[in-house]
């Protein structure tokens, strides 16, 4: 098991780093957007993903 977390860790790596590598500056304009947001819908949209997440990884 320790070998399929690190290999999702890098995957998880790899993704983020995708975005500001390819397009630095449409993903600042991104995270200006999200920092302008109210902290309640920001915390909601999170708590989605990490739902989300735990819900994809039960299911695999």
């Amino acid at each position: 098991m320790g070998n399929e977390l690190w290999l999702a860790l890098a995957i998880v790596f790899i993704i983020e780093g995708i975005m500001p590598m390819l397009m630095p500056k449409q993903w600042q304009k991104m995270l200006t957007s999200v920092s302008q947001q109210p902290t309640n819908k920001v915390r909601k949209y999170a708590g989605c993903l990490v739902v989300t997440g735990f819900v994809l990884l039960f299911i695999v």
